[in-house]
């Protein structure tokens, strides 16, 4: 998905919609390189216009991993707020994903370097972003976690 509208100008909210698999004491992540860094995500991606979140959401896993997923309950949100205006602020969506299907292969391209199953006991050993850890470790660990958490704007 282009950061553009038809007028050229970059949105002021990016909507970035990414699910939780977890297979024993562990979850799938994805791995982005970017401005010589390498960090981990969720797996997901933007909406498009248009799309639903759970099509986004089934779009993006298909895109970025190869596979099929089936898309459970709604988990939690948070946002990143720049402090400059000219940054994007991003806003996530985590859904729990009950399934996925397929063998897993990753298409690099953009930032995209691949993927991981990281123990959830190695979590804060990794560079993450957004910075939403807790909720997920609270989910995986099957605490209560915040339904909205303000994510710290990572640099």
């Amino acid at each position: 998905m282009s950061n553009t509208n038809f007028f050229g100008a970059r949105p002021t909210i990016r909507h970035r919609i990414a699910g939780i698999y977890k297979r024993n004491q562990e979850i799938l992540l994805v791995k982005h390189r970017k401005a010589g860094r390498e960090y981990f995500l969720l797996p997901g991606g933007g909406q498009e216009l248009g799309e639903s979140a759970v099509d986004a959401l089934k779009r993006e896993w298909h895109e970025e991993l190869n596979l099929r997923v089936e898309v459970g309950r709604f988990l939690f949100c948070g946002e990143s707020v720049p402090k400059e205006a000219k940054r994007t602020q991003v806003f996530q969506m985590v859904f729990q994903i009950d399934s996925i299907d397929g063998n897993i292969s990753v298409k690099r391209e953009g930032a995209l370097a691949g993927y991981a199953w990281i123990s959830l006991n190695h979590l804060n050993n990794v560079a993450f972003f957004p910075d939403c850890l807790p909720q997920i470790k609270a989910f995986c660990m099957g605490e209560n976690f915040a339904a909205y958490q303000r994510y710290r704007w990572l640099t």
